[in-house]
């Protein structure tokens, strides 16, 4: 059962079943999903009888007792009973005295007689129960304000004497929480605060050791007024901090112009270094640094013969990314009823950027087809609109090819052609090709063809290599990578061959782009401690000079009571909250104008004020030296 539902069978309200739970007259189960209570028949009927047993006025504690089986329900009542009676045989004295008091014709009441009548009845036996509660209410807060109890174990750890003061808390049947631990612990007793201590004593008859652990009232009061005069004290500060400012109006103005100023020149430095810095990073996008593979002389980029080897190293290296390969071969196809076949030049890419370089003409593809499934398909290919015509063929169509492959010559010198396989591809795209020189007639996937290699068991050489260095900082490494795989630069002066055995890589711009970035990063940083110092000299010149005509008014308020430390504080805080006022603005005009983002304009605020923070202070240090007496009797 739901709340909702026990309080309607027992006409308890929610709240009041709350707290009997509090005071551990009950403890309903909890749903394992949500955690909402579920109460039982037991619980319902637990709660019947606290209601029944509370409106016969029995104490909470009394009823726990019955609960937990302590006591018997009946020696319970019993003993309710009897407290009942001598309450009735209490409070009818009192209404005896109020029936008097009500049929006394007097027109002024007899004050003395009723109070000796009603001490002659308290002496019988009659309780007049308020004087009485409000007796036994003062002597429980004066027992209370302190206790003290002898621990039976050793106190010597702060937990020890957490555990000792629960001890002390269950067996009183007082609720114990815990505010702050520690040796000097403060803690609640049913809802009142108090502190506890350890105090070690020799027993008087045995002489043994032993430890009094004494438990004091906290004032609670005392911590809100002092609480409340700080307060007051810090609103007495700002308000003469800000009288301060307006009496002053003109050296305000100038403080906060020059702190304005400061953080302007040094948004822009800062702009100009983040922008410098971060063309630095990206200068590897701005000028990427190309390398191609040629011959040893340099003369042939195209129609190489690139080693496996090298295409392992490259493909592996972190160095590079962006590769493109090609793979030139020669296909054979029937011409007609001539008998003979007719040569087309075959070229395998692995990007479209390489088919890019030989016109800006698009590819038109057939439906459902582009570069990404090209490049990942086989048997399909690329075909000049030249070459379609002279077919009579079109996307969709197949076309059978011979295949022959380029390989070193027996001296190694020239190049041999070798049979590779014959391929059927079926043609999906079509490349103009009425304005661009030297177009392949096909165009087939690198992987189609590497494949194809594969399966013919021959040794796969690139026609071409190229890459973009990926990290131009490494590019030494990467340099020394290509030296031991036996690569070097270009040489005119060598043997003409067709081995790729030369790379060459475009990185003059980017080096002398990065060598020039890096002076103007190292220039514009030397600069950095200067500025900082000369925000250090403003802090302490400005305020200096601007305090030099409030010397007067620094000793009048000495004199007249303010403490030291309450003066510096006033006169230090003008000085940082201009700042703040006129830094801010500065940066906002650096933000305004685009010279540097708003997370760099607010780190040079904050470093401008941690600098300027530095200068004010030394100045108020030399302010407060001066002779408080020597200026009141116009002596300094």
């Amino acid at each position: 059962m739901n709340t909702k539902q026990i309080e309607e069978l027992t006409g308890i309200t929610r709240q009041n079943i709350r707290y009997y739970e509090r005071q551990n007259l009950l403890e309903p189960v909890r749903d394992t999903q949500n955690a909402y209570r579920d109460y039982s028949e037991e619980d319902v009927r637990r709660l019947k009888l606290i209601k029944m047993l509370r409106m016969l006025d029995m104490p909470l504690k009394e009823i726990e007792q019955v609960l937990n089986g302590n006591v018997l329900l009946k020696e319970a009542i019993v003993r309710q009973q009897e407290n009942l009676a001598k309450q009735q045989k209490q409070l009818q004295a009192a209404l005896e005295v109020c029936t008097d008091i009500r049929k006394d014709k007097s027109e002024r009441i007899d004050v003395d007689g009723y109070l000796d009548r009603m001490e002659q009845m308290a002496k019988g036996g009659g309780v007049f129960a308020g004087i009485v509660d409000d007796y036994k209410q003062v002597a429980q807060e004066e027992s209370t304000r302190q206790i003290s109890f002898y621990s039976e174990q050793p106190v010597n750890t702060a937990g020890a004497l957490e555990q000792a003061v629960k001890m002390y808390a269950k067996e009183q049947h007082k609720k114990f929480r815990m505010e702050r631990p520690g040796m000097y612990p403060e803690f609640t007793l049913d809802g009142i605060l108090y502190t506890a201590a350890r105090v070690l004593e020799r027993d008087s008859e045995s002489g043994e050791p032993r430890t009094r652990i004494v438990i004091s009232r906290t004032e609670a009061g005392k911590g809100k007024k002092e609480e409340k005069r700080k307060r007051r004290a810090i609103f007495q500060v700002i308000y003469s901090i800000g009288v301060n400012i307006r009496r002053h109006r003109a050296k305000s103005i100038l403080n906060a112009a020059i702190s304005m100023m400061a953080v302007v020149v040094l948004v822009f430095y800062y702009g100009s270094l983040e922008s410098t810095r971060r063309q630095f990073e990206e200068l590897p996008e701005a000028i990427p640094v190309r390398a191609s593979f040629m011959n040893a002389t340099g003369e042939l980029k195209n129609g190489l013969l690139v080693r496996p080897q090298v295409l392992d190293m490259v493909y592996a290296s972190p160095y590079v990314w962006k590769i493109q390969e090609t793979a030139e071969l020669v296909g054979h196809i029937a011409a007609g009823g001539s008998g003979e076949d007719a040569e087309v030049q075959v070229v395998g890419v692995n990007c479209p950027e390489i088919v890019q370089e030989y016109g800006e003409e698009e590819v038109s593809w057939a439906e459902g087809w582009d570069w990404e499934r090209f490049l990942g398909s086989e048997h399909v290919c690329i075909a000049g609109e030249s070459f379609l015509e002279m077919q009579g063929a079109d996307t969709g169509d197949y076309v059978s090819l011979s295949l022959e492959h380029y390989q070193p010559a027996d001296l190694g010198v020239g190049l041999k052609r070798l049979a590779l396989g014959f391929e059927e591809a079926e043609v999906v795209g079509i490349l103009n090709d009425a304005e661009a020189a030297a177009m392949p007639e096909i165009i087939l996937p690198l992987d189609a063809i590497k494949q194809l290699y594969q399966e013919n068991g021959e040794t796969y050489f690139a026609s071409s290599l190229s890459f973009t260095v990926k990290d131009p900082m490494n590019l030494n490494a990467l340099k020394q990578d290509l030296k031991e795989e036996g690569l070097s630069s270009v040489v005119p002066e060598l043997t003409d061959t067709y081995m790729g055995s030369a790379v060459r890589i475009e990185d003059d711009v980017f080096i002398q782009a990065a060598i020039g970035m890096e002076k103007n990063i190292t220039l514009l940083e030397a600069f950095l401690p200067f500025l900082l110092l000369i925000v250090i000299l403003a802090g302490y010149l400005v305020p200096h000079l601007l305090l030099q005509g409030r010397r007067s008014e620094y000793a009048i308020m000495r004199a007249l009571g303010t403490g030291k430390k309450r003066c510096t504080v006033i006169f230090f805080a003008e000085h940082i909250l201009l700042a703040m006022a006129g830094g801010a603005v500065g940066a906002a005009i650096g933000i305004v104008f685009g010279t540097a983002g708003a997370v760099t304009a607010v780190m040079v605020w904050l470093l401008f004020l941690l600098f300027y923070t530095l200068g004010v202070a030394a100045a108020m240090w030399m302010f407060g030296k001066m002779s408080i007496a020597a200026v009141l009797s116009h002596r300094d």
